[in-house]
C-alpha cells in the first residue's frame, strides 16, 4: 500500500468485496492514527498491521546510527546529512 491519505478506502473495499483484487496487505490507513480502517482490516483478504512494518532489526540500527551520525554532524558545527529546509 501507499500512504495511507493516498488509498480511496471505498474503492479499495469495493474493489476486494467483488473480486476485482484478489487481496491487499497495509499497515497504513486515512485515519489520525495511520491505522488501517476497521472495515478494510475485518475483509478476509485483507492483512492488515500497526504502522511498524520498517522495524526489522536492520531498519531500526540504521535509523539510529543515522541519528548518531546527524548528532556528529551537529557537535562539530557542521549541516547532519539529509537535512531538510536548510534555510531555516
Amino acid at each position: 500500500m501507499s500512504r495511507g491519505n493516498l488509498v480511496d478506502e471505498a474503492a479499495l473495499a469495493k474493489a476486494l468485496t467483488e473480486g476485482r483484487l484478489a487481496g491487499a496487505a497495509m499497515d497504513v490507513g486515512r485515519a489520525a492514527d495511520q491505522m488501517p480502517s476497521p472495515e478494510l482490516a475485518r475483509l478476509a483478504n485483507v492483512v492488515a498491521t500497526p504502522h511498524i512494518g520498517g522495524l526489522t532489526p536492520p531498519a531500526s540500527e540504521s535509523q539510529a546510527l543515522d541519528t548518531v551520525r546527524q548528532a556528529e554532524a551537529l557537535v562539530k558545527g557542521e549541516v547532519p546529512p539529509g537535512t531538510v529546509n536548510l534555510e531555516h
